[in-house]
C-alpha cells in the first residue's frame, strides 16, 4: 500500500479534529496527537490553527469545484446541468453535518469568516457554472437565476438532519425555478 504524503496525513487529522472539537476547541496539540507525526512535523505542513483550518477549507473547495465542474460538463439538459452542480453544492453541506453533526454551523461560520476569499471564489464559479448551463437557453436571466437557484441550495443547507428530505427538495425546487426560468417568454424587442 502506497504511504500517505506527511501533508496529507497533517490535513486529514485536522479534520477530524475540526469536526470533532470545532473550530474553537481544536487545538494544534489536537492535531499533532491525531496525526501522529512529530510536533516540528505538523507546524511544518500546517503553521498555524488558522493556516490548517485555511488549507482544510481550500482542500475540500477544490475537491467540490472539480466535481461541479465534471457535473456541469456532463451531457444533458440545463435542468439537468444546474441540479449535478447544485447537489455537488448540498452533497458537501450534508458531509460536514455527517461528519461533525455537533459543529457544523461553527465549521461553516469559521470558513466563512477565516476564509472569506475561498468561500467567495468557490460561490463564484458555481454561479458560472450554473449561469453557463442556463445561457443557451436564456442568456438574459441566467444570471439572476443561477443566483436565486444558489441562495434556494444555501437555505436547505440550514437543517440537515433529513439528508434525504433535502436532496428531493433540492430536486424539486431546481425542477421549478429552471423550468420557471427555461419557459418565460422572450423579450420584445420593442420592449
Amino acid at each position: 500500500m502506497p504511504k500517505v504524503p506527511s501533508s496529507q496525513v497533517v490535513l486529514d487529522s485536522a479534520y477530524r479534529c475540526f469536526c470533532r472539537n470545532g473550530f474553537r476547541r481544536t487545538t494544534m496539540s489536537d492535531i499533532v496527537e491525531e496525526a501522529q507525526l512529530s510536533r516540528p512535523t505538523v507546524y511544518k505542513y500546517a503553521g498555524t490553527k488558522d493556516d490548517v483550518f485555511a488549507k482544510v477549507v481550500q482542500a475540500r473547495l477544490e475537491e467540490a469545484s472539480a466535481a461541479a465542474e465534471q457535473a456541469a460538463a456532463a451531457g444533458g439538459t440545463p435542468e439537468e446541468k444546474v441540479l449535478g452542480v447544485l447537489t455537488v453544492k448540498l452533497e458537501v453541506a450534508i458531509r460536514l453535518w455527517r461528519d461533525s453533526p455537533a459543529h457544523a454551523y461553527e465549521l461553516l461560520s469559521a470558513a466563512s469568516a477565516h476564509t472569506p476569499e475561498l468561500v467567495t471564489a468557490y460561490m463564484d464559479h458555481l454561479a458560472e457554472l450554473v449561469t453557463s448551463a442556463l445561457a443557451a437557453v436564456v442568456p438574459d436571466i441566467a444570471q439572476q437565476a443561477a443566483g436565486v437557484l444558489l441562495t434556494f441550495t444555501r437555505g436547505l443547507e440550514d437543517d440537515l438532519r433529513d439528508a434525504e428530505a433535502a436532496r428531493r427538495d433540492l430536486k424539486a425546487g431546481v425542477q421549478m425555478i429552471t423550468r420557471g426560468a427555461l419557459s418565460r417568454p422572450a423579450p420584445s424587442p420593442l420592449a
